[in-house]
């Protein structure tokens, strides 16, 4: 009876050990999966076991730590990290990569890829550019576009540099590089130009220009090496004659200053009036003394055509092309009378006949009033120097010498001497002597008393 108490007694203490040492295994496990943590009671020993035993599955790409076959402690811990799917577009080679990963910073990304990242590279997610070093948020797939980066020369007002860039055009590229453009600078190729390899550009840069014309200034900028294609930019044209200085050809100047002569020409006609000429003849069919036409005079009408240019609305020469008579001219022909008709005037001396009848302008002197500082008694006749004798001109005299003339106011006289005269008039002098002297200074009328001389000039000279 002893024996068999001590048996069971034996017996029941090996259970009890055997029950400690069970429970002893029975523990908890913290399982973190992509940052949510639970914690499960197991009585399994290695990670595979529990993860097994909880039913967790575990794809080819997700990350398990510690492994798989690790035993685990009391109070132990599993880290799980899924993968996702991750897609790489890279447009300009029209490639798609397609992969799983548990990487969410985009350069490991592309490390996974097998894509060396360069500097200027670019990645895009969700339309936006990220930093290859930014630890994406966790996701159920990535989607990312990598632009590669390539090599810019660029070539700036004949300084050259390279830079790396991932933009679609050149002009973004630029824009990233720092490099900003005013309008009228001068870029070998379009902005909108799309950059698959790498690319040589030439950019140069614009500079203020002055251009002066007729109509005030313009200011403007250029990138041009010529005056002509400055101009252009400016939307300045040439037209016609139209020059600039300097030339169009020429290099545009260092201060940038161009003068635009806006030229025009015109035809003017020109007329000249040519004058006629009068001539004289006899007419005995009029009386002495009068006049009449016979043919009327007419001007002539010269016509020149003259090439006039204006610089900037200005003349500066004319040059006769051609000319020509578009009217002739018609002389005049005068007729003068030479028919003697006597007349008769009443006078204080009766009536007398006369056959000639002069408007002149009449002085008076004496022997010693002759405007010298000598006295003279005689005229050129011989005749004293008294009233009764006028003098006159030597061309009158010569014509008219011991003719008889009445003088209203003065008398009767003969004409016995001869004097200066006045330019452009006829003229007499009446003679007084000292003691009777009148002065005489006006116009009067002189008639030429008949009979008439033989040879009478139809024009007094």
């Amino acid at each position: 009876m002893k024996k068999q108490t001590v048996l069971y007694f034996s017996v029941g203490l090996l259970a009890v050990g055997l029950l400690l040492v069970g429970l002893s295994f029975y523990r908890p496990v913290r399982i973190t999966i992509d940052g949510e943590t639970s914690t499960v009671q197991t009585w399994r020993l290695s990670v595979g076991g529990v993860l097994k035993e909880t039913g967790i599955e575990i794809g080819k790409s997700d990350l398990v730590l510690p492994s798989f076959n690790t035993w685990l402690g009391w109070n132990a811990d599993i880290l799980i990290r899924r993968s996702r799917p991750v897609q790489i577009w890279i447009p300009n080679k029209d490639l798609l990569l397609s992969f799983s990963t548990i990487e969410r910073i985009p350069a490991n990304l592309l490390s996974v890829a097998e894509i060396q990242l360069f500097p200027g590279d670019k990645i895009s997610w969700n339309g936006e550019e990220i930093s290859p070093d930014q630890n994406m948020p966790l996701q159920n797939g990535y989607v990312l576009e990598y632009q590669p980066a390539v090599a810019i020369h660029l070539v700036e007002n004949g300084r050259s540099t390279t830079y790396y860039s991932s933009a679609n055009n050149i002009g973004s590229s630029l824009w990233d590089e720092g490099v900003q453009l005013t309008q009228a600078d001068n870029l070998s190729l379009p902005m909108n130009s799309s950059i698959e390899t790498d690319i040589n550009i030439s950019l140069q840069r614009s500079r203020p220009i002055l251009i002066q014309t007729g109509a005030g200034e313009i200011q403007s900028r250029s990138a041009a090496g010529t005056v002509g294609q400055a101009l252009a930019d400016a939307g300045v044209a040439l037209e016609g004659m139209d020059y600039s200085v300097p030339a169009e050809e020429q290099a545009l100047s260092e201060d940038g200053n161009i003068q635009v002569v806006r030229v025009r020409e015109e035809l003017v006609l020109e007329e000249n009036i040519i004058a006629y000429t009068s001539n004289q003849i006899a007419d005995p069919n009029t009386d002495l003394g009068q006049s009449s036409v016979v043919i009327a005079g007419q001007t002539g009408l010269e016509v020149t055509r003259v090439r006039v240019r204006y610089e900037n609305d200005a003349e500066v020469s004319r040059q006769v092309e051609s000319d020509w008579v578009a009217r002739q001219s018609v002389d005049e022909l005068i007729g003068y009378g030479t028919k003697i008709v006597p007349l008769t005037l009443d006078t204080p001396y009766g009536t007398l006949e006369y056959y000639r009848a002069v408007t002149v302008y009449a002085t008076s002197y004496s022997p010693c009033r002759s405007g010298v500082d000598k006295c003279y008694y005689g005229t050129a006749s011989g005749l004293p120097v008294k009233e009764g004798v006028i003098g006159v001109t030597r061309a009158w005299y010569n014509l008219f010498a011991g003719q008889r003339v009445y003088i209203p106011g003065y008398g009767i006289a003969v004409i016995g001497d001869i004097g200066g005269g006045v330019p452009g008039q006829y003229w007499i002098d009446l003679a007084f002597t000292d003691d009777t002297y009148q002065p005489w200074h006006q116009n009067v009328t002189l008639y030429f008393l008949t009979p008439a001389p033989a040879n009478v000039p139809s024009i007094l000279p």
